[in-house]
């Protein structure tokens, strides 16, 4: 391996939680490639089949759509690693890695990373805090309007952010209650509501990356309605001192949260979209809603 291989792997993750006396057989297991410009690294959707560590050149970070679209979502610099997430999950890869100028990188080969990760669990746990972030980083840049959000305040929010599962019919919040949580979801649906159940007044409804909860913590007041969960959801908690800490901290967080205050102000019913139809409506009701958009 050529000097300036080495110099990048001594700083790598890999080496700062593998004993010293391993350090020679971890050199050993990598192996050094080559990418021209334009060149695509990691395709994804592709099996994830090794680790990277960058040497020299530049690379991007992309997303694509169902459409084809494709999403800048991070850029990699010597000395980044990339590539652990699917190789931890056992999956495919959740984003492209392409080439922005003659790329050298560090290669790692999928069997040779699990075995060492299996034999330094303080390694998988590094990593796997490293891929949750870049999972985090790719959902909220690519679904959430906290995407737009400049770098420094993206990592603050990310770093704050606390997974939660709700299933299909439970109250995340309730009409009412103290301040507590805001919510990113993840995935499912969300629907608020105020009022009994038997008798709801429908607000709002959410979906992937859209967010929820923070009224009462920009009001300083109890819940101003419910949310319930219409299909099982994952969401992304932050409480109410990470909210305000951000929002004083980061001005484009704070106009995120408070642009939306002119919609709750407004009062009016919400429709129930159709993607929502099946859970909400009866089923005579379901049926007028398709023939009048049809």
């Amino acid at each position: 391996m050529t000097p300036r291989f080495e110099e990048v792997l001594r700083r790598s993750s890999l080496v700062r939680f593998v004993p010293p006396e391993h350090h020679g057989r971890l050199r050993d297991l990598f192996s050094e490639a080559r990418f021209d410009f334009g060149e695509v690294i990691v395709k994804q959707g592709d099996e994830a089949d090794a680790f990277f560590i960058l040497v020299t050149g530049r690379a991007r970070v992309l997303k694509e759509s169902a459409d084809g679209e494709e999403t800048p979502l991070n850029r990699l610099v010597p000395g980044d690693e990339f590539g652990e997430g699917a190789l931890l999950g056992g999956g495919v890869r959740g984003a492209t890695v392409r080439a922005s100028t003659t790329v050298e990188a560090l290669r790692l080969e999928r069997a040779a990373f699990l075995a060492l990760v299996a034999e330094f669990p303080e390694l998988r746990g590094s990593l796997e805090l490293l891929a949750r972030w870049r999972t985090l980083h790719g959902f909220l840049h690519g679904s959430s309007n906290f995407g737009r959000l400049p770098a420094p305040a993206l990592h603050a929010l990310i770093a704050e952010l606390r997974p939660v599962h709700a299933a299909k019919g439970e109250l995340i919040v309730r009409e009412g209650d103290p301040a507590g949580p805001m919510y990113i979801v993840r995935s499912g649906r969300v629907r608020v509501f105020t009022g009994p159940r038997e008798r709801a007044v429908n607000r709002a409804f959410y979906r992937e990356g859209e967010f929820f909860g923070e009224l009462s913590i920009l009001d300083a007041a109890p819940r101003a309605a419910t949310a319930e969960a219409m299909t099982d959801c994952e969401l992304l908690a932050l409480t109410p001192e990470a909210v305000g800490l951000l929002r004083a901290k980061f001005p484009e967080f704070d106009r995120q949260l408070t642009e939306r205050l002119a919609q709750y102000r407004s009062g009016d019913e919400a429709r129930v979209p159709l993607d929502f139809a099946e859970e909400i409506l009866p089923a005579e009701a379901r049926v007028a809603d398709k023939t009048a958009d049809a």
